[in-house]
């Protein structure tokens, strides 16, 4: 046989089995991957939902209440201290 064009032999085609199964196993790695993203990115958010801030933590074990004016503002309004670091809503124990 010689080298080059040959009329008899099938030529290349972008849609053979073993192309078909590299493209759908990437597209399928693509995919967990995205999922798992999102997920631990949807986890991640509802635990650092809320945080209790330094003054008011030590203030808990101590088994007082936080006087900072600020804390106690957030307080009223249902919420814990910005200004010292904390974030979210305060957590009511059940």
């Amino acid at each position: 046989m010689e080298p080059g064009f040959d009329s008899r032999r099938p030529h290349h085609s972008l849609f053979t089995p073993i192309y078909i199964m590299k493209k759908s196993s990437k597209f399928a790695a693509a995919f967990a991957a995205i999922s798992i993203l999102a997920a631990g990115l949807a986890f991640a958010a509802d635990k650092t939902a809320s945080k209790v801030a330094g003054c008011c933590a030590k203030a808990q074990k101590a088994g007082t209440t936080c006087t900072h004016e600020c804390c106690v503002a957030a307080a009223k309004e249902g919420n814990n201290c910005t200004k010292c670091k904390g974030s979210g809503k305060i957590e009511t124990k059940k």
